[in-house]
Protein backbone atom coordinates (compact mmCIF):
# COMPACT_ATOMS: atom_id res chain seq x y z
CA UNK A 1 0.00 0.00 0.00
CA UNK A 2 2.71 2.72 0.78
CA UNK A 3 4.56 1.30 -2.56
CA UNK A 4 0.97 2.24 -4.21
CA UNK A 5 0.64 5.66 -2.53
CA UNK A 6 4.21 6.62 -3.53
CA UNK A 7 3.57 5.68 -7.08
CA UNK A 8 0.22 7.31 -7.15
CA UNK A 9 2.06 10.35 -6.02
CA UNK A 10 5.22 10.71 -8.18
CA UNK A 11 1.93 10.21 -11.01
CA UNK A 12 0.54 13.21 -9.76
CA UNK A 13 3.64 15.23 -9.39
CA UNK A 14 4.32 14.60 -13.12
CA UNK A 15 0.84 15.80 -14.35
CA UNK A 16 0.90 18.57 -12.10
CA UNK A 17 4.39 19.50 -13.73
CA UNK A 18 2.62 18.83 -17.18
CA UNK A 19 -0.20 21.40 -16.97
CA UNK A 20 2.10 23.78 -15.46
CA UNK A 21 4.71 23.38 -18.34
CA UNK A 22 1.72 23.37 -20.60
CA UNK A 23 -0.11 26.98 -19.55
CA UNK A 24 3.83 28.26 -19.02
CA UNK A 25 4.79 27.60 -22.81
CA UNK A 26 2.19 28.34 -24.47
CA UNK A 27 0.03 31.42 -22.58
CA UNK A 28 1.76 33.66 -24.97
CA UNK A 29 2.07 31.94 -28.38
CA UNK A 30 -2.15 30.97 -28.06
CA UNK A 31 -2.53 35.16 -26.91
CA UNK A 32 -1.19 36.36 -29.82
CA UNK A 33 -3.26 34.42 -31.75
CA UNK A 34 -5.89 35.52 -29.97
CA UNK A 35 -4.92 39.32 -30.48
CA UNK A 36 -4.16 38.26 -34.55
CA UNK A 37 -7.65 37.30 -34.78
CA UNK A 38 -9.14 39.96 -33.34
CA UNK A 39 -7.45 42.33 -35.35
CA UNK A 40 -8.20 40.70 -38.65
CA UNK A 41 -11.87 41.68 -38.12
CA UNK A 42 -10.87 45.04 -37.81
CA UNK A 43 -10.95 47.13 -41.34
CA UNK A 44 -7.63 48.59 -40.91
CA UNK A 45 -5.81 45.20 -40.21
CA UNK A 46 -8.28 43.53 -42.49
CA UNK A 47 -5.77 44.36 -45.95
CA UNK A 48 -2.59 44.71 -43.92
CA UNK A 49 0.23 42.33 -44.54
CA UNK A 50 1.30 39.39 -41.84
CA UNK A 51 4.42 40.80 -40.71
CA UNK A 52 2.94 44.26 -39.66
CA UNK A 53 -0.44 42.69 -37.95
CA UNK A 54 1.76 40.42 -35.98
CA UNK A 55 3.97 43.52 -35.22
CA UNK A 56 1.09 45.59 -34.38
CA UNK A 57 -0.59 41.62 -31.74
CA UNK A 58 3.02 42.10 -30.10
CA UNK A 59 2.63 45.61 -29.24
CA UNK A 60 -1.04 44.63 -27.92
CA UNK A 61 0.41 41.81 -25.91
CA UNK A 62 3.12 43.62 -24.50
CA UNK A 63 1.58 46.69 -23.64
CA UNK A 64 -1.43 44.29 -22.37
CA UNK A 65 0.65 42.02 -20.19
CA UNK A 66 2.67 44.46 -18.67
CA UNK A 67 -0.24 46.78 -17.55
CA UNK A 68 0.57 49.65 -19.00
CA UNK A 69 -1.73 52.64 -18.73
CA UNK A 70 -0.89 54.84 -21.32
CA UNK A 71 -0.37 52.25 -24.26
CA UNK A 72 0.75 54.64 -26.98
CA UNK A 73 4.63 55.04 -24.83
CA UNK A 74 5.64 52.22 -26.49
CA UNK A 75 4.89 52.73 -29.76
CA UNK A 76 8.70 54.28 -30.66
CA UNK A 77 10.01 51.09 -29.65
CA UNK A 78 8.48 49.46 -32.67
CA UNK A 79 10.31 51.07 -35.51
CA UNK A 80 8.12 49.55 -38.52
CA UNK A 81 4.58 50.89 -36.81
CA UNK A 82 3.40 54.55 -37.63
CA UNK A 83 0.41 56.06 -35.53
CA UNK A 84 -2.68 54.65 -36.70
CA UNK A 85 -5.81 56.34 -37.37
CA UNK A 86 -8.22 57.96 -34.19
CA UNK A 87 -10.82 55.45 -34.72
CA UNK A 88 -8.41 52.43 -34.89
CA UNK A 89 -6.30 53.96 -31.54
CA UNK A 90 -9.67 53.53 -29.88
CA UNK A 91 -10.25 50.39 -30.74
CA UNK A 92 -6.81 49.22 -29.54
CA UNK A 93 -7.08 51.16 -26.08
CA UNK A 94 -10.15 49.19 -25.81
CA UNK A 95 -8.94 46.08 -26.96
CA UNK A 96 -5.77 46.36 -24.45
CA UNK A 97 -8.28 47.25 -21.52
CA UNK A 98 -10.32 44.11 -22.26
CA UNK A 99 -7.33 41.88 -21.80
CA UNK A 100 -6.36 43.41 -18.50
CA UNK A 101 -9.11 42.52 -17.21
CA UNK A 102 -9.25 39.04 -18.49
CA UNK A 103 -5.96 37.82 -18.58
CA UNK A 104 -5.29 36.77 -15.01
CA UNK A 105 -2.73 38.38 -12.40
CA UNK A 106 -0.79 41.32 -13.76
CA UNK A 107 1.90 41.87 -15.38
CA UNK A 108 2.12 38.61 -16.73
CA UNK A 109 5.55 37.17 -16.47
CA UNK A 110 7.53 33.59 -16.93
CA UNK A 111 7.51 33.41 -13.35
CA UNK A 112 3.71 33.96 -12.58
CA UNK A 113 2.57 31.50 -15.05
CA UNK A 114 5.53 29.32 -13.10
CA UNK A 115 3.92 30.01 -10.27
CA UNK A 116 0.44 30.95 -10.53
CA UNK A 117 -0.34 28.44 -13.67
CA UNK A 118 -4.02 28.16 -12.63
CA UNK A 119 -4.81 31.39 -12.70
CA UNK A 120 -4.40 32.12 -16.25
CA UNK A 121 -6.91 29.12 -17.29
CA UNK A 122 -10.02 31.30 -17.20
CA UNK A 123 -7.62 33.48 -20.05
CA UNK A 124 -7.41 30.40 -22.12
CA UNK A 125 -10.31 28.81 -22.08
CA UNK A 126 -11.95 31.96 -23.58
CA UNK A 127 -9.09 32.11 -26.19
CA UNK A 128 -10.02 28.26 -26.91
CA UNK A 129 -13.71 29.58 -26.98
CA UNK A 130 -13.21 31.83 -29.63
CA UNK A 131 -10.93 29.85 -31.63
CA UNK A 132 -14.23 27.06 -31.94
CA UNK A 133 -16.43 29.85 -33.13
CA UNK A 134 -13.33 31.38 -35.87
CA UNK A 135 -13.23 27.47 -37.57
CA UNK A 136 -15.28 28.61 -40.15
CA UNK A 137 -12.93 31.85 -41.14
CA UNK A 138 -10.35 31.20 -43.76
CA UNK A 139 -7.50 31.61 -41.45
CA UNK A 140 -9.02 30.20 -38.83
CA UNK A 141 -6.68 29.57 -36.12
CA UNK A 142 -5.30 25.92 -34.29
CA UNK A 143 -7.50 24.62 -31.54
CA UNK A 144 -5.21 23.64 -28.63
CA UNK A 145 -6.28 21.22 -25.78
CA UNK A 146 -6.55 22.80 -22.31
CA UNK A 147 -4.32 20.37 -20.20
CA UNK A 148 -1.68 17.98 -21.33
CA UNK A 149 -3.02 14.26 -22.67
CA UNK A 150 -0.74 11.50 -22.28
CA UNK A 151 -0.09 8.82 -25.20
CA UNK A 152 -1.62 5.36 -24.68
CA UNK A 153 2.35 3.85 -25.37
CA UNK A 154 4.17 2.89 -22.33
CA UNK A 155 7.10 4.74 -20.88
CA UNK A 156 10.70 4.15 -20.02
CA UNK A 157 11.50 5.22 -16.23
CA UNK A 158 15.38 5.49 -15.38
CA UNK A 159 15.96 3.64 -12.07
CA UNK A 160 19.47 3.62 -10.10
CA UNK A 161 20.86 2.17 -7.61
CA UNK A 162 19.38 4.45 -5.09
CA UNK A 163 15.56 4.42 -6.83
CA UNK A 164 15.94 0.60 -6.46
CA UNK A 165 16.97 0.88 -2.95
CA UNK A 166 13.66 3.18 -2.27
CA UNK A 167 11.40 0.79 -4.31
CA UNK A 168 12.60 -2.19 -2.77
CA UNK A 169 12.04 -0.64 1.04
CA UNK A 170 8.80 0.69 -0.13
CA UNK A 171 7.23 -2.87 -1.09
CA UNK A 172 8.16 -3.82 2.49
CA UNK A 173 11.44 -5.94 1.84
CA UNK A 174 12.91 -6.05 5.15
CA UNK A 175 16.42 -7.61 4.53
CA UNK A 176 17.50 -4.25 2.65
CA UNK A 177 19.55 -2.52 4.23
CA UNK A 178 18.74 1.13 5.26
CA UNK A 179 20.99 3.96 3.58
CA UNK A 180 20.52 6.10 6.97
CA UNK A 181 23.65 4.97 8.35
CA UNK A 182 26.82 4.51 6.71
CA UNK A 183 27.41 1.10 7.55
CA UNK A 184 24.26 0.65 5.92
CA UNK A 185 25.49 2.19 2.77
CA UNK A 186 28.20 0.54 2.58
CA UNK A 187 26.52 -2.71 2.50
CA UNK A 188 23.87 -1.64 -0.01
CA UNK A 189 27.22 -0.64 -2.31
CA UNK A 190 28.74 -3.69 -2.01
CA UNK A 191 25.63 -5.66 -2.73
CA UNK A 192 24.05 -3.72 -5.61
CA UNK A 193 25.24 -6.42 -7.91
CA UNK A 194 23.53 -8.94 -6.38
CA UNK A 195 20.41 -6.59 -5.45
CA UNK A 196 20.28 -5.84 -9.10
CA UNK A 197 20.69 -9.71 -10.17
CA UNK A 198 17.71 -10.73 -8.10
CA UNK A 199 14.88 -8.14 -8.21
CA UNK A 200 15.39 -7.57 -11.84
CA UNK A 201 16.32 -9.29 -15.30
CA UNK A 202 19.76 -7.88 -15.23
CA UNK A 203 21.16 -11.81 -15.76
CA UNK A 204 18.85 -11.78 -18.79
CA UNK A 205 19.51 -9.09 -20.32
CA UNK A 206 23.50 -9.56 -19.96
CA UNK A 207 23.15 -12.73 -22.07
CA UNK A 208 20.94 -11.21 -24.77
CA UNK A 209 23.80 -8.64 -24.65
CA UNK A 210 26.16 -11.07 -25.18
CA UNK A 211 24.87 -13.07 -27.93
CA UNK A 212 23.66 -9.80 -29.55
CA UNK A 213 28.01 -8.74 -29.21
CA UNK A 214 26.99 -5.58 -27.49
CA UNK A 215 29.06 -4.37 -24.30
CA UNK A 216 26.69 -2.11 -21.63
CA UNK A 217 28.47 0.17 -19.22
CA UNK A 218 27.02 1.58 -16.67
CA UNK A 219 25.68 5.99 -17.00
CA UNK A 220 28.67 8.25 -16.14
CA UNK A 221 28.21 11.88 -16.13
CA UNK A 222 31.76 13.89 -15.66
CA UNK A 223 32.34 17.49 -17.08
CA UNK A 224 29.35 17.49 -19.16
CA UNK A 225 30.06 14.38 -21.28
CA UNK A 226 27.80 11.28 -21.08
CA UNK A 227 29.58 8.24 -21.95
CA UNK A 228 26.46 5.06 -21.78
CA UNK A 229 27.41 2.42 -24.22
CA UNK A 230 30.24 1.14 -26.02
CA UNK A 231 30.05 -1.65 -28.56
CA UNK A 232 32.09 -4.32 -28.73
CA UNK A 233 33.54 -6.66 -31.45
CA UNK A 234 32.54 -6.29 -35.62
CA UNK A 235 28.84 -4.02 -34.99
CA UNK A 236 31.78 -1.48 -33.31
CA UNK A 237 33.72 -2.32 -36.79
CA UNK A 238 30.51 -1.71 -38.95
CA UNK A 239 29.63 1.31 -37.26
CA UNK A 240 33.24 3.05 -37.26
CA UNK A 241 32.83 1.71 -41.09
CA UNK A 242 29.57 3.26 -41.93
CA UNK A 243 30.15 6.40 -40.16
CA UNK A 244 33.85 7.34 -42.22
CA UNK A 245 31.93 6.32 -45.33
CA UNK A 246 29.48 8.86 -45.18
CA UNK A 247 31.86 11.78 -44.59
CA UNK A 248 35.24 10.22 -44.71
CA UNK A 249 36.91 13.83 -45.42
CA UNK A 250 35.44 15.44 -42.17
CA UNK A 251 36.62 12.55 -39.57
CA UNK A 252 40.31 12.59 -41.65
CA UNK A 253 40.03 16.38 -41.50
CA UNK A 254 40.98 18.57 -38.65
CA UNK A 255 39.51 21.61 -38.43
CA UNK A 256 38.26 23.85 -35.57
CA UNK A 257 35.22 25.91 -36.22
CA UNK A 258 31.64 24.82 -37.40
CA UNK A 259 28.42 26.72 -38.90
CA UNK A 260 25.51 24.89 -38.00
CA UNK A 261 22.16 26.22 -39.28
CA UNK A 262 18.78 24.20 -37.68
CA UNK A 263 15.96 23.96 -40.54
CA UNK A 264 12.66 22.52 -40.88
CA UNK A 265 12.99 20.80 -44.18
CA UNK A 266 16.97 19.76 -43.69
CA UNK A 267 17.56 18.66 -40.12
CA UNK A 268 21.05 20.92 -40.23
CA UNK A 269 23.31 22.47 -42.62
CA UNK A 270 26.36 22.26 -41.55
CA UNK A 271 29.31 24.79 -42.81
CA UNK A 272 33.03 23.58 -42.48
CA UNK A 273 35.64 27.02 -41.86
CA UNK A 274 38.04 27.56 -44.84
CA UNK A 275 40.73 30.15 -43.86
CA UNK A 276 41.59 30.33 -47.30
CA UNK A 277 38.00 31.05 -48.64
CA UNK A 278 37.84 33.49 -45.63
CA UNK A 279 40.95 35.34 -46.90
CA UNK A 280 39.89 35.71 -50.36
CA UNK A 281 36.76 37.25 -49.84
CA UNK A 282 38.08 39.88 -47.20
CA UNK A 283 40.34 40.60 -50.25
CA UNK A 284 38.20 41.20 -52.48
CA UNK A 285 39.62 38.37 -54.97
CA UNK A 286 37.35 35.77 -56.33
CA UNK A 287 37.04 32.78 -53.81
CA UNK A 288 39.02 30.13 -55.06
CA UNK A 289 38.25 27.68 -52.42
CA UNK A 290 35.46 26.69 -51.29
CA UNK A 291 33.36 25.87 -48.14
CA UNK A 292 32.66 22.21 -47.22
CA UNK A 293 29.55 21.87 -46.35
CA UNK A 294 27.21 18.88 -44.89
CA UNK A 295 23.60 18.33 -44.34
CA UNK A 296 21.44 15.67 -42.81
CA UNK A 297 17.73 15.20 -44.15
CA UNK A 298 14.65 14.69 -42.73
CA UNK A 299 14.14 11.57 -43.80
CA UNK A 300 17.82 10.61 -43.63
CA UNK A 301 17.30 11.02 -39.82
CA UNK A 302 14.06 9.38 -39.54
CA UNK A 303 15.90 5.76 -40.93
CA UNK A 304 19.27 6.58 -39.02
CA UNK A 305 17.19 7.10 -35.52
CA UNK A 306 14.59 3.75 -36.45
CA UNK A 307 11.52 5.93 -36.14
CA UNK A 308 10.14 4.76 -39.41
CA UNK A 309 10.30 1.38 -38.65
CA UNK A 310 9.06 2.06 -35.43
CA UNK A 311 6.05 3.52 -37.24
CA UNK A 312 5.95 0.86 -39.81
CA UNK A 313 5.54 -2.47 -36.88
CA UNK A 314 3.48 -0.44 -35.14
CA UNK A 315 0.57 0.47 -38.09
CA UNK A 316 1.32 -3.63 -38.97
CA UNK A 317 0.53 -4.53 -35.38
CA UNK A 318 -2.33 -2.40 -34.86
CA UNK A 319 -3.78 -3.49 -37.99
CA UNK A 320 -4.33 -6.78 -36.80
CA UNK A 321 -6.83 -5.72 -34.01
CA UNK A 322 -9.57 -3.69 -36.17
CA UNK A 323 -11.52 -3.11 -32.83
CA UNK A 324 -9.13 -1.57 -31.14
CA UNK A 325 -7.59 0.54 -34.07
CA UNK A 326 -10.96 1.48 -34.71
CA UNK A 327 -11.79 2.70 -31.13
CA UNK A 328 -8.62 4.36 -30.75
CA UNK A 329 -9.11 6.21 -33.66
CA UNK A 330 -12.88 7.05 -32.69
CA UNK A 331 -11.27 9.12 -29.50
CA UNK A 332 -13.16 12.34 -29.20
CA UNK A 333 -11.20 15.28 -29.08
CA UNK A 334 -9.71 16.73 -26.57
CA UNK A 335 -9.05 20.36 -28.01
CA UNK A 336 -13.00 22.02 -26.92
CA UNK A 337 -14.16 24.87 -24.12
CA UNK A 338 -16.99 22.47 -23.19
CA UNK A 339 -16.62 20.47 -20.20
CA UNK A 340 -19.52 17.98 -21.64
CA UNK A 341 -17.63 17.37 -24.53
CA UNK A 342 -14.42 16.82 -22.96
CA UNK A 343 -15.76 14.68 -20.23
CA UNK A 344 -16.87 12.50 -23.28
CA UNK A 345 -13.23 12.08 -24.35
CA UNK A 346 -12.07 11.15 -20.50
CA UNK A 347 -14.85 8.53 -20.89
CA UNK A 348 -13.78 6.83 -23.98
CA UNK A 349 -10.63 7.24 -22.64
CA UNK A 350 -10.75 5.37 -19.62
CA UNK A 351 -12.93 2.88 -21.86
CA UNK A 352 -10.40 1.84 -23.59
CA UNK A 353 -7.31 2.45 -21.25
CA UNK A 354 -6.99 -1.19 -20.68
CA UNK A 355 -7.06 -2.23 -23.81
CA UNK A 356 -4.63 0.20 -25.08
CA UNK A 357 -1.77 -0.31 -22.61
CA UNK A 358 -2.29 -4.20 -22.31
CA UNK A 359 -1.23 -3.95 -26.80
CA UNK A 360 1.35 -1.49 -26.61
CA UNK A 361 2.67 -2.61 -23.14
CA UNK A 362 3.36 -5.97 -24.63
CA UNK A 363 7.07 -7.26 -24.98
CA UNK A 364 7.42 -6.51 -28.25
CA UNK A 365 6.63 -2.70 -28.34
CA UNK A 366 8.83 -2.80 -25.53
CA UNK A 367 11.90 -4.65 -27.43
CA UNK A 368 10.85 -2.05 -30.04
CA UNK A 369 10.72 0.90 -27.99
CA UNK A 370 13.94 -0.29 -26.83
CA UNK A 371 15.68 -0.60 -30.20
CA UNK A 372 14.33 2.58 -31.62
CA UNK A 373 16.12 4.18 -28.49
CA UNK A 374 19.11 2.61 -29.42
CA UNK A 375 19.19 3.32 -33.14
CA UNK A 376 18.10 7.35 -32.09
CA UNK A 377 21.50 7.34 -29.71
CA UNK A 378 23.63 5.84 -32.55
CA UNK A 379 22.19 8.42 -35.13
CA UNK A 380 23.51 11.18 -32.36
CA UNK A 381 26.38 9.63 -32.59
CA UNK A 382 26.62 9.40 -36.01
CA UNK A 383 25.71 13.39 -36.43
CA UNK A 384 28.02 14.47 -34.04
CA UNK A 385 30.94 12.75 -34.86
CA UNK A 386 30.55 13.92 -38.08
CA UNK A 387 30.07 17.54 -37.32
CA UNK A 388 33.21 17.40 -34.57
CA UNK A 389 35.52 14.98 -36.66
CA UNK A 390 35.97 13.42 -32.96
CA UNK A 391 37.70 16.33 -31.85
CA UNK A 392 36.72 17.95 -28.38
CA UNK A 393 38.25 21.49 -29.39
CA UNK A 394 35.73 21.83 -32.55
CA UNK A 395 33.71 24.94 -31.81
CA UNK A 396 30.36 25.04 -33.35
CA UNK A 397 28.55 28.06 -34.08
CA UNK A 398 24.89 26.84 -33.70
CA UNK A 399 22.09 29.40 -35.43
CA UNK A 400 20.02 30.37 -32.46
CA UNK A 401 16.50 30.27 -34.46
CA UNK A 402 14.73 28.98 -31.63
CA UNK A 403 12.00 27.10 -33.74
CA UNK A 404 10.28 23.39 -33.56
CA UNK A 405 10.96 21.97 -36.98
CA UNK A 406 7.25 19.96 -36.47
CA UNK A 407 5.58 23.83 -36.45
CA UNK A 408 5.62 24.01 -40.31
CA UNK A 409 3.13 21.76 -41.61
CA UNK A 410 4.30 18.90 -43.89
CA UNK A 411 7.51 18.78 -42.80
CA UNK A 412 8.37 15.20 -40.21
CA UNK A 413 9.22 16.45 -36.68
CA UNK A 414 13.40 16.12 -36.13
CA UNK A 415 15.05 17.44 -32.95
CA UNK A 416 16.40 20.81 -32.84
CA UNK A 417 16.68 21.44 -28.99
CA UNK A 418 18.26 17.81 -28.43
CA UNK A 419 20.32 17.83 -31.11
CA UNK A 420 22.23 21.10 -29.31
CA UNK A 421 22.06 19.16 -26.46
CA UNK A 422 24.06 16.33 -27.99
CA UNK A 423 26.65 18.61 -29.30
CA UNK A 424 27.45 20.42 -26.19
CA UNK A 425 28.73 17.05 -24.85
CA UNK A 426 31.15 16.27 -27.51
CA UNK A 427 32.23 19.85 -28.52
CA UNK A 428 31.95 23.61 -27.83
CA UNK A 429 28.56 24.79 -28.65
CA UNK A 430 28.02 28.68 -28.96
CA UNK A 431 24.49 30.09 -29.95
CA UNK A 432 24.44 32.38 -33.02
CA UNK A 433 22.16 35.02 -33.55
CA UNK A 434 20.67 35.07 -37.17
CA UNK A 435 19.63 38.41 -37.42
CA UNK A 436 20.38 40.02 -40.67
CA UNK A 437 22.60 37.21 -41.41
CA UNK A 438 20.85 36.35 -45.01
CA UNK A 439 21.30 40.22 -45.79
CA UNK A 440 25.10 40.75 -44.61
CA UNK A 441 28.40 40.25 -45.74
CA UNK A 442 29.75 37.18 -44.06
CA UNK A 443 33.38 38.90 -44.72
CA UNK A 444 32.58 42.79 -44.73
CA UNK A 445 29.07 42.81 -42.91
CA UNK A 446 27.93 45.29 -44.86
CA UNK A 447 24.38 44.88 -47.07
CA UNK A 448 24.65 42.58 -50.29
CA UNK A 449 23.35 43.94 -53.71
CA UNK A 450 20.85 42.04 -55.42
CA UNK A 451 21.41 39.38 -57.64
CA UNK A 452 20.82 40.03 -61.57
CA UNK A 453 18.73 37.79 -62.40
CA UNK A 454 16.36 38.39 -65.66
CA UNK A 455 12.46 38.84 -65.26
CA UNK A 456 10.19 36.04 -67.13
CA UNK A 457 8.86 38.52 -70.03
CA UNK A 458 10.72 41.12 -69.41
CA UNK A 459 14.42 40.25 -70.49
CA UNK A 460 15.43 43.57 -69.92
CA UNK A 461 15.18 44.29 -66.59
CA UNK A 462 16.24 42.38 -63.28
CA UNK A 463 14.96 41.25 -60.39
CA UNK A 464 17.57 43.24 -58.55
CA UNK A 465 15.61 46.17 -59.72
CA UNK A 466 12.81 45.85 -57.40
CA UNK A 467 14.94 46.08 -54.42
Amino acid sequence: MHCTVQILNAASLMACTNARNNIATNYFSRTLRWIKLQLRQHAFFANMEPGFVSSWAKFVCCTAGDNITDIWELLPRYTSLLPPPQHTMQYLEYLVVTMQQLMGPLPVTDQSLEHQPESYLPWLHMVLSDFEEAQDTPDAPRLFSMLPQSSNHTEFITISSTSLHKLLKAAGIASVPSLSANKGAKEFIQHQESWWNQYTACINFSKRAQQSRRCFKFQHHHHHRHLAESASGSSRAAGQQQVNGSRAYLTDTWFSIVGLDPGRKALFTAVVHSQQAVDSLRGGRLCQSKYESLSWSCSRWQEASGIKFRLQKAELWISRKPALAAALKATPTAKVASSAQFLQHIRHRMQHTAAAQAHYGDRRHRQLRWRSFIKRQQAYSAICKTISGGNSDTIVAYGDAKFSSSCCKGNPSTPTVSLRRKLGHCCQVYNTDEFRTSKLCCACKTAMDGMPLPLLGNPGRHAADLF
